[in-house]
């Protein structure tokens, strides 16, 4: 709330921090506007390629700065199947997160 009320006053990028858990989470906020910028810090502590997870949660397979690691690429695909699995096969996170960054 006080990154978006910031944005809105006074029209400068913001970031937002705290409790933020989740790639969906991000990008609900983003896309509502309400922050330009998320900060993740706790997930990064508990699971250093915490990013790279949620990518492969979301299904997100864009171009757009996902290289994974040497040392972690061989569980990509294993990761990917498992959230795969979990979904049941749904797309749809993955849509919507391809969709709102323009991929």
């Amino acid at each position: 709330p006080l990154a978006e009320g910031i944005r809105n006053r006074v029209g400068i990028a913001t970031m937002a921090v705290g409790a933020i858990s989740e790639a969906d989470h991000v990008n609900s906020i983003i896309a509502s506007g309400r922050a330009d910028l998320c900060a993740i810090g706790r997930p990064h502590l508990a699971h250093p390629a915490w990013t790279l997870a949620e990518a492969a949660r979301i299904g997100y397979r864009g171009p757009i700065g996902l290289d994974w690691p040497a040392p972690y690429r061989s569980g990509k695909a294993p990761l990917e199947r498992e959230f795969e699995r979990l979904r049941g096969g749904s797309v749809a996170a993955a849509e919507q997160a391809n969709k709102a960054l323009g991929v």
